[in-house]
């Protein structure tokens, strides 16, 4: 008696790609440099070191928070609740949001992120379906990552990004406008995303399949590569 091959799960009609751990890297000197500058701005007097561990262990937190609860939580309240963890005062984040938000957009476009490949872009390109891109924003907002998606090789796909939509990722509403865009119904799309949680929890609990893959690059590549037909 044979046994039957598993059978392959169905071509979806669109995809929605998540950006951060699925297809891009941050530049490992954007970060330090980002955290150079609102150190001088906003913390002179704190040490380096204790100053980059609490913007990085606040927006791990704000991450897990927004997470479980469903909650844009942008730029602002993250170096606000690093201010708290360091006995700062954050009033000076609003007063100076502007000028600060300005800052991190000239050091990101200075070190952009890269492709987790490089046959990345060229493996997106080559879907035979349409694509839209479904983020979490964090400290970036949809208005930069748009810029920042040119040079990293993915410029011109369509973006449903949390901070403009007004909640994150796993919330319904998300993964609503990435059907949306594409115009199909959440059954026909299937997304891609590195996070158990707000990529995978969040899309099929809107009817869409869903697909983990590491932040490796690799496997996004191969899940991208059996969409082909």
């Amino acid at each position: 008696m044979t046994t039957a091959a598993p059978r392959r799960a169905a071509i979806p009609a669109g995809v929605s790609l998540d950006i951060w751990g699925t297809l891009l890297a941050s530049d490992p000197e954007f970060k330090p440099a980002r955290n150079r500058m609102l150190r001088d701005a906003l913390a002179p007097g704190v040490p380096a070191d204790v100053f980059d561990t609490a913007v990085r262990a606040a927006d791990r937190a704000v991450d897990e928070r927004c997470v479980r609860l469903g909650a844009d939580i942008g730029f602002a309240g993250r170096i606000e609740a690093a201010l708290v963890a360091l006995g700062l005062p954050t009033e000076q984040v609003a007063a100076r949001a502007g000028e600060l938000v300005a800052a991190q957009e000239e050091l990101a476009l200075a070190h952009p992120p890269r492709p987790l490949h490089v046959e990345l872009p060229a493996a997106v390109s080559a879907l035979p379906m349409p694509v839209v891109l479904t983020s979490n924003t964090g400290m970036l907002p949809g208005e930069l990552m748009r810029k920042l998606l040119v040079p990293a090789g993915f410029g011109g796909l369509p973006g449903v990004f949390s901070n403009e939509v007004g909640v994150a990722k796993p919330h319904p509403e998300v993964f609503a406008q990435a059907c949306a865009v594409l115009g199909l119904p959440p059954a026909r799309v299937r997304h891609v995303g590195d996070n158990p949680d707000a990529d995978m929890v969040g899309a099929r609990a809107v009817g869409m399949t869903a697909e983990l893959v590491r932040p490796d690059g690799v496997s996004t590549l191969r899940v991208l590569r059996g969409l082909q037909p």
